[in-house]
């Protein structure tokens, strides 16, 4: 977390004895610290006191933080069929039931076409969605490119041209100039309403990488400058022991765990790839192609590329994508056009199975084909993109488990930096989390229809006091009961939220 080392300030011991405090910067004079004298033996016990209840603080602070983080490791995903084959999963009858009736499906609707039309099918949405393609496709690939520039500012720092107390500054000044532009560019091209969606959820999603990326490596940073001073720390105290061993046992004990929990972040969880060995060019390359948006020097791999495996997610992709484009075309796309001729209650009713269908299909492709895809294809070995959060019982355990990317973004970037570096309370912290995850979704909404209407934020800000009722102990030993209730807001909510901004749209185009 960028600004927690960067912000945090503890007293060094001085040769006289007192203490001199000053922020925690490889560019702070420290060379008083450098060798002990015989004064200090007769006044260092209340530094000593004082620098312990700090470091204690400080290193009991860091270690709690950091086993929150979620850690890399080889996993597959839950609803991979491979997966479930592997696992004998007693459920998988039921995962093979669904795709048959999606093809059913798929063949009812194509004769009920035929016979209407005399095509099999209607492809105007996906003519609709192609349109301007080869602008789209420009404007992301100079997006992703421009993505590119956070490698000469984080050398900035590592050279120390930019000190990296103002690290944090110049990181927000460009990831908001960096945002703010290509969210214009999107307004400017107007596009249609697939592909300002895309467009902007990509543009978040980079925003996200570059942002973890500066994070992080500004973090080792200072931890790489931090450590010489930290053995100082070390060395003055062992100088302490000298007949003694039992003398600031416990402070040095602290500094030791610190320094080992430094040198432990500054090396690879693979290989032991140590930093600053990581910042380059094909790091960051290979960084932008894994389906994460959390920075770490090093990612667990696979041993061997599949191209069987490649080739059914890839497939796997368009043949849901064909999917999505038949059920909008005639389940929901008339609903949503007529929906200022019905009244609204008719209007949800006819939303609900097919908004439920497309929100499955959406996550499987997302996170089943596309992440996976990906993933087989940089040789990511973590595949658990997702938990099971169709047996969630509340909204937050919804939210951890279904987006697990997005997740850990939010959990070491937002909550726990916003507790560490802003001393935001666990509850503070966990209402920013949910308004930052709120303003971003309905950013995409506000861009996908061209005008802002917080229907979609104030929806998931109301996720809030249900979060809290669900912990009553009465609701909490109902488990059966919570999962309910999920899944009556997962079939509610989309078609609601459908309903109103379609009839904004067309009430008031």
């Amino acid at each position: 977390m960028e600004s927690t080392g960067l912000r945090q300030r503890r007293p060094s011991l001085k040769s006289d004895g007192t203490t001199e405090t000053h922020t925690q910067t490889p560019d702070s004079d420290r060379s008083s610290a450098s060798s002990p004298t015989s004064d200090i033996s007769n006044t260092d016990s209340g530094v000593i006191t004082s620098k312990s209840k700090y470091i204690q603080r400080r290193s009991h602070s860091n270690h709690r933080h950091a086993s929150k983080k979620g850690k890399f490791t080889e996993r597959s995903s839950q609803l991979d069929f491979g997966t479930l084959e592997r696992d004998k999963n007693p459920m998988r009858g039921f995962f093979v039931l669904f795709w048959v009736s999606m093809g059913w499906y798929t063949i009812s609707t194509a004769w009920e076409t035929f016979v209407r039309a005399g095509v099999p099918f209607d492809m105007s949405l996906a003519f609709q969605m192609s349109e301007r393609g080869a602008e789209l496709a420009t404007s992301d690939s100079l997006m992703i490119l421009s993505c590119f520039m956070v490698i000469p500012l984080v050398k900035l720092v590592q050279y120390r041209i930019v000190p990296v107390s103002a690290a944090p500054v110049m990181n927000w000044i460009w990831l908001g100039l960096w945002f703010s532009t290509v969210v214009s560019w999107a307004l400017f091209n107007d596009w249609g309403w697939t592909q300002s969606g895309a467009f902007t959820i990509h543009c978040i999603a980079m925003l996200m990488k570059q942002a973890s990326y500066l994070m992080s490596n500004m973090e080792s940073i200072w931890k790489t400058q931090e450590l010489p001073h930290l053995q100082a720390d070390i060395d003055l105290l062992r100088a302490e022991q000298e007949g003694d061993a039992s003398r600031h046992q416990e402070q040095l004990e602290l500094l030791l765990s610190e320094q080992a929990q430094f040198k432990a972040d500054l090396k690879g969880k693979v290989t032991g790839l140590e930093f600053p060995r990581n910042l380059t060019f094909f790091n960051f390359v290979d960084y932008m192609a894994i389906p994460t948006l959390v920075y770490e020097i090093e990612y667990p791999r696979t041993k061997s590329f599949r191209p069987m495996y490649f080739l059914e997610k890839v497939l796997g992709t368009f043949g849901i994508f064909f999917l999505l484009v038949s059920i909008v075309s005639h389940n929901i796309n008339p609903v949503l056009e007529m929906s200022g001729e019905i009244d609204f209650i008719t209007c949800i009713m006819r939303l609900l199975v097919p908004f439920m269908i497309c929100f499955i299909l959406l996550f499987h492709i997302i996170f089943d084909c596309v992440c996976n895809a990906f993933a087989e294809l940089t040789y990511f070995a973590d595949r658990e993109f997702y938990e099971d959060w169709w047996n969630s019982t509340s909204f937050d355990e919804y939210a951890r488990k279904w987006n697990k990317p997005v997740h850990e973004f939010l959990l070491r970037h937002v909550y726990l930096e916003s507790i560490s570096s802003y001393k935001l309370s666990r509850q503070n912290a966990t209402l920013l989390t949910f308004f930052v995850s709120s303003v971003f979704h309905e950013l995409v909404m506000a861009l996908t229809g061209k005008r802002l209407r917080p229907w979609l934020f104030l929806l998931q800000m109301f996720q809030i006091p249900l979060i809290y009722a669900a912990r009553i102990p009465w609701v909490r030993k109902r488990k059966t009961l919570g999962n309910a209730f999920f899944w009556f807001g997962m079939f509610v909510g989309p078609p609601l939220l459908g309903a109103m901004y379609a009839r904004e749209h067309y009430l008031h185009p």
